[in-house]
């Protein structure tokens, strides 16, 4: 059995109404690789003078240099994997289907991300970028809907929110999912963060980030959600 670390984020569920996609993402990590990749991460931030968080809002031209390296790691690291769920936030009938709670229907979401993503046989500790709820038991009750619908099949050891700032691997996370958002709204303003789409685009083998990929793609899995549930 092996042990995961998942770490979660999202871009763009609350923000402006003319950036529609909103994108909830995770990185996929082995547990027994993590201290390995955080030293690799904090010997790049030394490296190009690039302390403190790390993320997508970070991105500019003066760190180019440095996200460059950023998405290269995770190309070339076998352990680390990313999944993302993309919603047009317009087509969400949160009144019909989630009683006219968005915040129940962001949920949602985040479970089809990650539901589909655990593997039998593997166990996971999973990280959410820490949010304030107006349900404080969102997190309680996504771990319990995980753990009984993968029961006798993939274990949950935790799912805890948690903070980005000393979690080099949830910055990870967060570059990924900003390079995804930024492509499927269209945005294209800054060079050093078209930069970033377009590898990652590379690395997808696609010839555009703001796609879905096959749902069988194992380094970058990107699922278009058009509003309907999956099992």
């Amino acid at each position: 059995m092996t042990g995961f670390n998942i770490y979660c984020d999202e871009s763009r569920h609350t923000s402006d109404p003319t950036q529609p996609y909103m994108v909830i993402g995770a990185l996929r990590c082995s547990r027994d690789r993590k201290h390995e990749l955080v030293g690799r991460i904090h010997q790049l931030q030394a490296r190009h003078n690039a302390h403190g968080e790390l993320g997508w809002k970070r991105v500019s031209p003066n760190k180019a240099a440095f996200y460059d390296e950023i998405v290269a790691l995770f190309a070339d690291v076998p352990d680390l994997a990313f999944r993302c769920l993309v919603a047009d936030r317009n087509n969400l009938d949160h009144q019909r289907f989630n009683a006219g709670d968005a915040e129940l229907g962001f949920y949602k979401l985040y479970y089809q991300m990650l539901v589909h993503w655990l593997e039998p046989g593997h166990t996971y500790h999973i990280y959410l970028d820490w949010q304030q709820n107006r349900q404080q038991h969102r997190f309680h009750d996504l771990a319990a809907v995980l753990k009984t619908k993968l029961r006798d099949k993939a274990t949950i050891a935790c799912l805890e929110p948690v903070t980005s700032s000393n979690l080099p691997l949830l910055g990870l996370a967060d570059v990924l999912i900003g390079a995804v958002g930024y492509a499927w709204n269209g945005l294209y303003s800054s060079n050093a963060r078209l930069h970033v789409v377009e590898s990652l685009a590379r690395i997808a083998e696609l010839d555009s980030l703001a796609r879905s990929t096959p749902r069988s793609a194992a380094k970058v899995n990107i699922f278009g959600f058009d509003g309907a549930a999956r099992d």
